[in-house]
């Protein structure tokens, strides 16, 4: 694998500024300086139209009871005083509320209260201190209207409050938390496996906007996303030791693109004849990248 170093000799050997080994003085500093930025420039244009950087993520969705009934979980509830659910136990909660107002959770005596805040839905959920499984009640208090939704009372408790999974018919993913060097979905890229589904792609998903995947609370089982991501980014501070993950063809081309931005100034005809050489191979990169996919499968009956 090339080193930041690597790419850095072979640009300079582009623009005639180096041999074997890069000489730092007055002649190269200025192109060292704007390295960084003209590699990255070239790395973004390459990873999301020529030659895409794949990975993978996984995404667990498990099957936790609500110990609310349906009649009060799934509806929109409206009012304008006051509002009450219970459950026999609980160590976590969530529900969306919209409107002003307060929330008191009540375990054996107990009660702790929560501010509403928002005229428009906000998820609320976190925590219950309840480790003798007493039976736990809601009381939403308000002077104004408000509406709640998705309501779920979980018999499990989680590490952090971040943890307790959404009661909503879709479960939205935001990518870029999850991975941030997200740049798309693959096409072709979302594997599910469940209890009774062998591990198998799946169309069953979608994407709400560009960056948010959504799935259905229904599907039990594992997940395994393949996407695209945008390229590491280089700085003044990388070092020269540092790896560059790049395929070769895309090595070969790097070099030819930051010649021909960093060049422009001292002989603009070498760095047009770089750039068009690099438009050349951008060109193929992009072609491939749009060739079709094949998959191959085998059948329980033996006939394939």
């Amino acid at each position: 694998m090339s080193t930041w170093y690597d790419l850095k000799l072979a640009v300079l050997q582009k623009m005639f500024a180096a041999d074997d080994v890069i000489i730092t003085d007055e002649s190269t500093l200025g192109y060292i300086a704007a390295m960084p930025h003209c590699a990255n420039e070239g790395l973004a244009l390459l990873a999301t139209a020529g030659k895409f950087i794949t990975k993978t993520v996984k995404i667990t969705q498990m099957d936790i009871q609500n110990l609310v009934s349906e009649s009060i979980s799934n509806p929109i509830h409206e009012f304008s005083d006051t509002y009450s659910y219970q459950a026999d136990e609980g160590q976590s909660y969530y529900f969306e509320c919209a409107g002003i107002g307060t929330c008191d959770i009540e375990v054996d005596g107990v009660i702790t209260t929560i501010t509403l805040d928002e005229k428009t839905y906000k998820v609320y959920k976190g925590l219950i201190s309840n480790a003798t499984k007493k039976p736990v009640k809601f009381t939403f208090t308000t002077s104004y209207p408000m509406a709640l939704k998705n309501v779920a009372i979980y018999a499990e408790t989680f590490e952090v409050e971040e943890d307790v999974p959404p009661f909503t018919d879709k479960v939205k993913y935001d990518m870029t938390e999850i991975a941030p060097d997200f740049y798309m979905i693959d096409p072709q890229g979302i594997y599910y496996e469940g209890a009774y589904q062998k591990y198998l792609q799946t169309s069953d998903f979608y994407q709400e906007g560009t960056k948010t995947l959504v799935l259905d609370r229904d599907m039990v089982g594992s997940f395994t996303i393949y996407y695209r991501a945008y390229p590491m980014e280089l700085t003044s501070d990388t070092e020269d030791t540092e790896v560059l993950p790049l395929d070769p063809e895309v090595y070969a081309l790097l070099p030819l693109y930051m010649a021909s931005q960093l060049y422009k100034d001292d002989d603009n005809g070498i760095a047009t004849a770089y750039r068009n050489e690099f438009e050349v191979g951008f060109e193929r990169l992009k072609n491939s990248a749009n060739l079709a996919a094949y998959e191959e499968f085998t059948s329980d009956s033996g006939w394939i």
